[in-house]
């Protein structure tokens, strides 16, 4: 098998998988109604010169931040599974820390604060989303 053949396989026939992290955060951007990409970095405590960053491709995001934009659009598992993933993040089962963000996201609990409450409960203090 080839290298070429090799990422064709892998990396399939579905945008959701072929697309870069950048893209499919616009992508998500879109369907939950973010036109503005200020509105998404104010509410989610972002600064400019970090999103600038993120979106130019001269950083990949933190995942504090991945966190943070997840919990500010209201991803679901799937989607938060997918931008986390594009980023070079996962929420493993082996780790505490990971459930309990996926516990939020799965129950729909977006606020950051009980989110901070959460792991701070768990130990987590140096941890907490900012």
């Amino acid at each position: 098998m080839t290298l070429k053949e090799y990422i064709n396989i892998n990396q399939g026939t579905s945008e959701e998988k072929r697309i870069s992290f950048v893209e499919y955060l616009y992508k998500m951007m879109d369907k939950y109604g973010y036109s503005k990409p200020q509105d998404l970095y104010n509410k989610a405590n972002i600064t400019k010169q970090s999103w600038s960053a993120i979106i130019s491709g001269k950083c990949n995001p933190s995942l504090n931040t991945c966190i943070k934009i997840v919990f500010t659009m209201k991803l679901t598992n799937h989607e938060c599974k997918y931008l986390l993933k594009k980023a070079g993040y996962t929420l493993p089962t082996s780790s505490k820390y990971a459930l309990i963000i996926r516990y939020c996201i799965d129950n729909k609990i977006y606020d950051i604060y009980q989110l901070n409450d959460y792991l701070e409960e768990y130990g987590y203090i140096d941890s907490l989303i900012g």
